[in-house]
């Protein structure tokens, strides 16, 4: 074995024979002839940080700023475009980045030059395990590994695990920085352009992650925001070196993906499981409401104008579960799911909030821009609770069920709005008693539908004062009436 081959042997962990050989040649022709082959070895050793030609591989967690020259083995997590830029001699550098982990943890590499064209030309993937010679130094968010042209990057046949993600959702606290997690794609945003102060356009996208302790919504900027057209709901992601803030709208926390860091899609599965509370159990001003129930009416959408002149859309359903049931209003894009949903059919809602109405007094849901609501498909027990007409008191909404009794006519009236609107009269009696019904607009031409002795449903009546201060039902847009 010749003096070369004895010296390569001691550095095949970190360097192909090819690449040693090249460079040895290279160091030769470069000293015109002032040292021989073994010498050029040895210098070529020295360069790549190995003085005595031996040194061990190290694991990423015991790499500090301090460490100099190191060299270990590891698998490549995430790869960034490579950069070109103008020194000061005005010559054009190039340099790329890698994350790279094993067992112990993960470590930024930086690239430089024709180290950086291996990004450029495809010969390094993710997922593939690296042989690293490089230099350790204090970077911008770290430590890192600086890999210049006479570093090391070369394939390695050893198997590396990668550390696992350390933080869970709930642990995420405002102002935290390069966090490491996995979760489950809940819910994915349409990317919005915005203007910056400077003139410049911009892009931002959000999208919704679950584990098992809890969801959270991550914020993408810019070229970060391509990667919400590659996921779907149900798929797992895994974020590297995000940071934390708090929303000053919402006062909620949430993850920031900038330049700096990385979001992929991971094969591995993360375990989420929603927490719902039944209908029964939500009071007004409860926030992060996850409830599961059974359509049961839908309302058309309507546009409005915003107080900032912008186009608003609102729309309603009815939800019920074996508890009772609650109203969701859905605005601005969360109402086209109404085109997607029919009566019975049951819907996941995550993330609302629970305001009471003003008006009718009753606790209802909102889904805002941070909510989630889906199809599922799981079996809700819904069944309607009929209120005895004798135990109906002003203030509250009841549904009632009975026979019809009286049948008015058909009277049109001017709003005062200057729009015209129908209301009619019925009266409706069980066992227990009798009632007033006022129907108004599409609801009064019902009794076209109706005769005597008809028996029919009234969902969701508001009771109130009437003529002669007797209590009356009244059937608006929310409530529904069943012909049985």
């Amino acid at each position: 074995m010749t003096d070369i081959d004895t010296i390569y042997k001691k550095l095949s962990h970190v360097i192909s024979r090819e690449d040693f050989l090249q460079r040895t040649q290279e160091k030769v022709e470069n000293m015109g002839g002032l040292c021989d082959e073994a010498m050029a070895a040895m210098l070529v050793a020295n360069e790549l940080g190995f003085s005595d030609a031996s040194r061990d591989s190290v694991k990423i967690e015991s790499i500090t700023p301090e460490s100099g020259p190191v060299n270990f083995v590891a698998r490549i997590v995430s790869i960034f475009d490579i950069k070109e830029f103008t020194r000061n001699d005005g010559t054009i550098g190039r340099v790329g980045n890698l994350i790279v982990g094993d067992e112990t943890g993960k470590v930024k590499l930086t690239l430089w030059d024709n180290m950086a064209d291996l990004i450029k030309n495809e010969k390094v993937k993710v997922g593939q395990t690296v042989q690293v010679s490089g230099h350790a130094k204090q970077g911008y968010s770290g430590v890192e590994i600086n890999i210049g042209n006479n570093g090391v990057l070369t394939e390695s046949e050893e198997e590396v695990d990668v550390v696992s993600a350390s933080q869970n959702i709930k642990d995420i606290k405002d102002g935290m920085g390069d966090l490491n997690l996995m979760g489950k794609v809940l819910e994915v945003s349409e990317v919005r352009t915005f203007q910056r102060k400077d003139g410049n356009s911009g892009r931002v996208g959000n999208l919704t992650i679950g584990d098992s302790t809890g969801t959270l919504r991550v914020t993408l900027w810019d070229e970060k925001t391509d990667f919400l057209t590659q996921i779907e709901y149900g798929d797992t992601v895994e974020l590297i070196n995000a940071y934390a803030r708090e929303n000053a709208f919402t006062q909620k926390v949430e993850l920031q993906i900038g330049s700096r860091s990385i979001i992929t899609k991971s094969e591995k599965k993360v375990e989420y499981k929603e927490e719902f509370t039944p209908v029964a159990d939500i009071k007004a001003d409860m926030n992060n409401i996850n409830i599961s129930g059974r359509v049961l009416d839908i309302s058309e959408v309507r546009a409005f104008e915003k107080k900032d002149g912008s186009p608003g859309r609102v729309g309603n359903i009815l939800l019920g579960d074996s508890t009772g049931k609650i109203r969701l209003t859905l605005w601005d894009e969360k109402t086209d799911f109404l085109e997607e949903i029919d009566f019975d059919e049951t819907v996941e809602v995550l993330n609302a909030y629970s305001r009471e109405n003003t008006f009718s007094q009753q606790v209802e849901l909102s889904l805002g821009a941070r909510g989630i609501i889906q199809k599922s498909e799981k079996k809700v027990e819904y069944r309607e609770k009929f209120t005895d007409i004798t135990n109906i008191v002003p203030g509250e909404s009841y549904s009632v069920q009975g026979k019809v009794s009286e049948i008015g006519e058909l009277r049109e009236f001017e709003k005062e709005d200057g729009t015209e609107s129908v209301v009619a009269n019925l009266q409706l009696k069980d066992e227990t008693g009798s009632i007033r019904l006022t129907l108004w607009g599409e609801q009064a031409y019902v009794i076209e539908d109706l005769d005597i002795d008809s028996e029919i449903q009234i969902i969701d009546a508001y009771a109130k004062y009437g003529l002669n201060e007797e209590i009356e039902l009244s059937v608006g847009n929310r409530s529904r009436v069943i012909i049985l």
